[in-house]
């Protein structure tokens, strides 16, 4: 169980990520389900809407990409600092406990143990646990820099251990650890010293930078390891790369108000919120021009290497999302038509589901042969490619076209005037009538999603069989 054999915490990390995403877009199917058979499963609480969504969600955040990426750093960042990694043996440990504490999660939001905050709904003692866990990776990894033979550190491993330091400190602020906490009984019952305006405040700070220093650090951190291990050239620009990473470490953490837009927050917070919003952008560019100028003349492995597909494709969604963010959901005359819609939903799972995803499918595809001594078939990864693919545009244009009917809709008001009484009357379409629109929309999200499900169950089965073969 604990071994100490070479990259084994690398290679159980990846597989039980693949198994987490396997679980998690399944239950994501079957939320979809809900949204056009509401009473289906109904009667049964534990496989209700609210219980079966932050299953979905967190399954997603923390088992399927937060433990690809802990596999991904356990095989790069030895590589780049010239050693091994400290202790495989705690590597395999963490491991071990991190599939725990995820199965504890899934098992106690099922049953209705929630905390009630967006992407923090895991109960105190679980809240506990996950410190623990970044504890141990950190602890692994900090160890392995300590023992490194080089001096100058590549551009991955600044996004990588930056990302180690920045994420147990947003998780607690999140998660009301830092601060003096209330126990008003139960698991899952438990004030924080902020609460209304400011609680929302702050869950926004920490859902925007949970994806922002975390899931877009590692993995930008791991599209600059891979750029030229696939491409066989140098990184274009060290010096661009470090520009990107100083800029989205000042300008990330400040955007987070974005998402209550003419809501209760005060304007000025909003302003700030939205002009380093816009900032985004320029970290953004340095990894897309980076990432152009180091593929350039080598297009053609797109063709060639399953690896450079994802990679390619996920550095697209990333740049996407990216500019989405900031063009449409941080911009107050959009937000006011589209927040609350599909389309916000589309955003987030572009940005998880596509980009994010798309750049752990690359890592593992190139670190599979890595650490089995087996690839995985060609037909299997061509099979997953496409699949996803085809899926996940049909599930994004379905959502984002959904959102801009629901926006109109929503938005569209006449007003009637009767000067003879100076009375006015404002009219507009019934909210049950965008509802009723929605249904084609809801159809097509789950003709998609159910591709994606069954493109990332046949993924797990190609791993498992270059993995029996190795035996």
């Amino acid at each position: 169980m604990l071994s100490d054999k070479k990259d084994s915490a690398s290679e159980r990390f990846l597989l039980s990520a693949v198994a987490w995403l396997c679980l998690s877009t399944s239950i994501g199917a079957m939320v979809a389900l809900k949204f056009l058979f509401p009473e289906w499963l109904g009667s049964i609480s534990w496989l209700s809407f609210g219980r079966l969504r932050p299953v979905h969600t967190n399954g997603v955040l923390f088992g399927w990409l937060s433990m690809a990426y802990v596999g991904a750093m356990f095989y790069i960042l030895p590589r780049l600092l010239g050693t091994e990694l400290w202790s495989q043996r705690l590597g395999n440990l963490t491991c071990w406990l991190w599939n725990a504490t995820i199965l504890l999660g899934a098992l106690t939001l099922a049953l209705g143990l929630n905390q009630g905050v967006e992407y923090a709904e895991l109960i105190w003692p679980l809240d506990l646990a996950v410190a623990g866990l970044f504890v141990l990776v950190n602890w692994n990894l900090w160890a392995t820099f300590l023992a490194r033979s080089v001096d100058r550190l590549y551009i991955s491993i600044w996004y990588m251990f930056a990302s180690l330091l920045w994420t147990p400190l947003v998780y607690a602020i999140g998660n009301g650890m830092l601060f003096p906490v209330t126990y008003t009984g139960g698991l899952a019952s438990i004030a924080t010293p902020y609460s209304g305006v400011n609680h929302a405040a702050v869950n926004w700070f920490y859902g925007h930078n949970v994806i922002g220093l975390w899931f877009t650090t590692v993995g930008v951190g791991i599209v600059y390891y891979l750029l030229p291990k696939i491409s066989g050239k140098p990184i274009h620009s060290h010096r661009l790369g470090m520009i990107g990473f100083w800029t989205i470490a000042f300008v990330y953490v400040w955007t987070g108000q974005h998402h209550l837009l003419y809501g209760p927050g005060p304007d000025w917070l909003e302003t700030v919120s939205i002009v380093f919003s816009i900032s985004l952008l320029i970290p953004v560019w340095t990894v897309v021009y980076n990432f152009w100028r180091t593929l350039e003349g080598r297009w053609s492995l797109f063709f060639e290497q399953p690896s450079a597909k994802f990679l390619i494709l996920g550095v697209w969604w990333y740049f996407l999302t990216c500019l989405q963010g900031p063009l449409t959901n941080a911009i107050r005359p959009i937000s006011k038509v589209l927040h609350f819609t599909n389309w916000v939903v589309g955003h987030a799972h572009l940005a998880l589901l596509g980009a994010f995803t798309y750049i752990c499918f690359s890592a593992i595809y190139y670190l599979w042969p890595r650490l089995t001594g087996r690839e995985v078939g060609a037909a299997a990864a061509k099979r997953h490619f496409w699949l996803t693919t085809l899926g996940l545009i049909i599930f994004m244009v379905s959502l984002w076209a959904g959102g801009l009917v629901q926006g109109t809709v929503w938005s569209y008001k006449t007003v009637d005037v009767d000067f003879a009484t100076d009375q006015a009357a404002i009219t507009g379409i019934p909210f049950l009538k965008s509802v009723e629109m929605m249904l084609p929309y809801y159809w097509l999200r789950l003709a998609g999603g159910l591709m994606i499900v069954l493109a990332q169950w046949d993924f797990l089965a190609a791993l498992l069989r270059s993995r029996r073969a190795r035996a």
